[in-house]
Order: C-alpha cells, then structure tokens, then sequence
C-alpha cells in the first residue's frame, strides 16, 4: 500500500535541522499534558467537562488557518498559552462553566498545535514517522505519570502546565511560509461528496481510541472508589502494542490481496465485540483489563487500512475531525448510560457504523465522483 504523498508545504521551521527534533520533542510534552488530563478525566471532571475535552481534541484543529492567520510566526506561542490558561482555570475550579471554558481552551491549544507540527513533520516521510513515534512515547510517558495512583488535581495541573512551559523555546522559534494553504484543503473537503461514509468511518474510529480513555477507567470506577495505580500501565500496553504491531498487521493485511478489506474488517468487527463486554473479561482487575485492552489494540492496528482507503478518496481531513464525534459519544454514553447496557450500546453504535461505512464504500452512490487532490495523510494521527 503506497502511501498518498502531499504537495502542499504551508509551513516552515527554518531553525530546526533534519528530524525536526524541536518541533517533535513540543509534540510529545504537549502529548504527555493531553493524555495525562485524558485519564485523569474520570475522576477529577465533570462529565459534560469530560466530552468536551474527549471532543475538543481533535475537532479544534480546524481552527488552524483562523490561528495562523491571526498570529502568524507566534501561532505555537499562542497555542501553549491557550493551553496553559486552561490548565491553570482547571486548577481554580470555580465551578462547572468556567470548567467547561478550560477544557475548551486546552482541547484548542493541544489540537492545533499538534497539526501544525504535524503538518511541519510530514514534508518528509521520515519526519511523519517520526512524529508518529514521539506522539507514542507521550501516550507511554502519560501512561508512567498515572502511575501514581495519589495525584491531587492543583499538583497534577502545575506539572502540566511546567511540562507545557518546556515547550516554549521552540514554539518562539517557529516561523510562517508566506502562504497558508490549510484553509484552502478544508475548504475543498467540505465540499466533497459522500462525506457520511467517511463521518462513520471517523464515528468508529473514535469509540474505539477511547476505550482506554473512558470505557476502561468508568469500568474500574464501577467497582472501585479511585483509579488504581495499574491504570497507567493499561495506557502503556495500548501505546505498546500498536507501535509493535502497527506495521506487521497491515502487511497481513496487504499479503491477503483481494481479501484485504474482508479480512481488516473482520480485525475490527473483533474488536467492537470484545468492546462490548467488559464485564466478561473483569476488566476492573488487573489481568482482565490487561487482556481486553490487548485486543482492543490489535483491533485499533486494523484501523488503519480505513485511514488508507480514505487517504484514497481524498477524505482523510473529514474522518479525522468526525474522530471527536466518536470520541465526545464515548464518554457522553459511558458517564450517562447505566453500566449495564452502556458498552453495549456503544458496541452496537460503532459496528452499525462500520457496516454501513462497508457498504457505500463498495457500493458509492452514482453522483460520487473522483478527485484529483492528493490525499490529506499527514492529517493521519493515533
């Protein structure tokens, strides 16, 4: 599987040398400040709080071209600050509203920063990899911090918020290329047709990410007062197995030729089921949490063959913003629902989706036609 190549370079660091090692290191400390918060989550937050932020993660990316163009060469400057305010909000804990203005503030700090590095890594192919690699080593790094099953919210938050100060030297140092082209592929992507297709496809993708961010830990909470200190050592095996994995899954599936797409679905489809029994495998034990999440994560690897096909049709940008529709319903139905039913509701929610994502898919409507854009793959991310 060839992976679609991006012309369009609208942005430019003209300090950091090969590797982007600057950029990419403020990737990860802004991934260790992201997925720490998304665990802690469950415990600290509210739950309307908690959906913002599971949904403010990823679709507050589309306001990069309003922040580039607003402030230009300082744009990484401002998303620090916009998630530092946030953070220190989190930690005044007013009351609910002004909870709600954090979370906001943070999701947007955290979503547009990590595309415009994002964005700045994928001009080569061994940048886009590396960025991959230092947004996993902040999922493990978050994984170690929650650990520490005694975390106080004002102490957790000023760490945070140090973490993210670390950024700031490189985020000084980032500079703007005269044209800002991001807009311009949002634009082009809002008007394409058949997006629903690819709004499913971003609808299961997201229920899925999350079951280690809310099904797990809501689970454990309905049988325990607090997160145990393991909790973290789930987020690490998630970020494991899909960095070991990742790579050996999708050449199964590119070997299996004509079967290629039966058989990713059928990775999936496994998931989805296992997804909606948490109860079976005891996941608020150690060892039951250990090998649920293990599937889950091989499923996650499969994945990936829909983040390929929509790479091929040009719709890459559209399923990544529907991840945080996916995302803000986990938590929505996992904080809402009563234990009993809510996995499964979520289960059958995301295997409809994906059925029906099969289907147009193989049989597109007659009025869908191709483009010739290239495809939005460095908008791909875990």
């Amino acid at each position: 599987m060839n992976r679609c190549k991006n012309s369009d370079k609208p942005l430019k660091n003209s300090l950091l040398k090969s590797g982007n090692t600057q950029l990419l290191l403020l990737r990860m400390i802004s991934a260790i400040a992201l997925f720490s918060l998304l665990g802690q989550a469950n415990v600290w937050l509210d739950a309307t709080s908690n959906a913002l932020l599971a949904f403010g993660y990823r679709f507050l990316l589309i306001l990069t071209p309003l922040t580039l163009a607003l402030f230009g060469k300082r744009a990484l400057i401002a998303t620090v600050f916009a998630s530092l305010l946030g953070l220190i909000l989190l930690s005044l804990n007013i009351m609910n509203i002004f909870n709600w203005l954090a979370v906001i503030l943070f999701s947007y700090g955290v979503a547009v920063l990590g595309f415009i590095v994002k964005n700045d890594a994928a001009k080569t192919p061994a940048g886009a990899a590396n960025n991959k690699i230092m947004l996993n080593l902040g999922s493990l790094c978050a994984g170690l911090l929650l650990l520490y099953p005694h975390w106080v919210p004002v102490e957790f938050y000023l760490i945070m918020g140090l973490l993210l100060l670390l950024c700031l030297p490189a985020a000084r140092r980032f500079s703007l290329s005269g044209e800002v082209t991001t807009q311009s592929m949002i634009k082009s992507n809002a008007r394409k047709p058949g997006k629903f297709k690819w709004v499913l496809a971003g609808v299961v993708t997201g229920i899925k990410l999350f079951a280690v961010f809310s099904i797990l830990p809501q689970e454990i909470l309905a049988h325990r007062p607090q997160l145990p200190g393991w909790y973290g050592v789930m987020i690490i095996l998630n970020s494991a197995i899909v960095a070991l994995l990742q790579i050996p899954v999708m050449k199964l599936i590119e070997r299996s030729g004509s079967r290629a797409m039966l058989l990713s679905m059928a990775i999936i489809l496994s998931g989805l089921i296992v997804l909606a029994v948490p109860g079976l495998f005891q996941v608020h034990t150690f060892a039951g949490a250990f090998v649920w999440l293990a599937f889950l994560s091989i499923a996650e690897c499969g994945l990936s063959y829909i983040d390929y096909c929509a790479a091929q049709d040009n719709a890459l940008l559209i399923k990544e913003l529907s991840v945080s529709l996916g995302a803000g319903l986990t938590v929505l139905v996992m904080r809402f629902f009563p234990v009993s039913v809510n996995t499964e509701i979520l289960s059958v929610i995301s295997i409809a989706a994906l059925f029906i994502w099969l289907w147009q898919y193989k049989y597109p409507p007659k009025t869908i036609h191709e483009e010739s854009a290239d495809a939005l793959s460095d908008v791909y991310e875990k």
